[in-house]
């Protein structure tokens, strides 16, 4: 099997709103509605009953984000301390990617130590959480 990318991460998010508004207006993501009706929800367990799924693309890496499941606490939170996905990292091209992203969040009140280096990989990055508490990393690619 050869495997040539990551197609799609698909996020559970608490607050479908106050995530699309973290992403387009904190990170500057550009998301675009899938809509959502008749057949597809009857086969996608999970689906919204109406509306739209959001998703942005992320070099051939789409993120999808969806709705809680039904039955879903409503105060819960991600935690990489359960078995699953521990974080996501992204790859960016250019230092001032990274000066950027960092702008944003601490403009955005978004907790991040900023630019630090990861002496193992050699590369300088940027981690933060999101608002259902998921670390995301954006690493320099090169």
């Amino acid at each position: 099997m050869g495997v040539t990318s990551l197609h799609h991460v698909t996020m559970r998010v608490r607050d479908p709103v106050a995530s699309r508004r973290f992403y387009q207006d904190v990170l500057g993501f550009g998301f675009m509605e899938i809509p959502v009706s008749g057949d597809f929800i009857a086969e996608w367990e999970g689906a919204p009953a109406e509306g739209a799924l959001l998703a942005m693309q992320a070099g051939d890496t789409f993120v999808i984000l969806e709705p809680p499941l039904e039955g879903t606490a409503p105060d819960d939170r991600f935690s990489e301390r359960r078995i699953g996905v521990d974080h996501l990292a992204f790859g960016v091209d250019a230092r001032e990617d990274l000066e950027r992203l960092e702008g944003a969040l601490r403009g955005a009140g978004v907790k991040t130590a900023g630019i630090e280096h990861d002496a193992v990989l050699d590369k300088d990055y940027v981690a933060f959480r999101d608002p259902d508490n998921v670390q995301w990393e954006f690493y320099m690619a090169v």
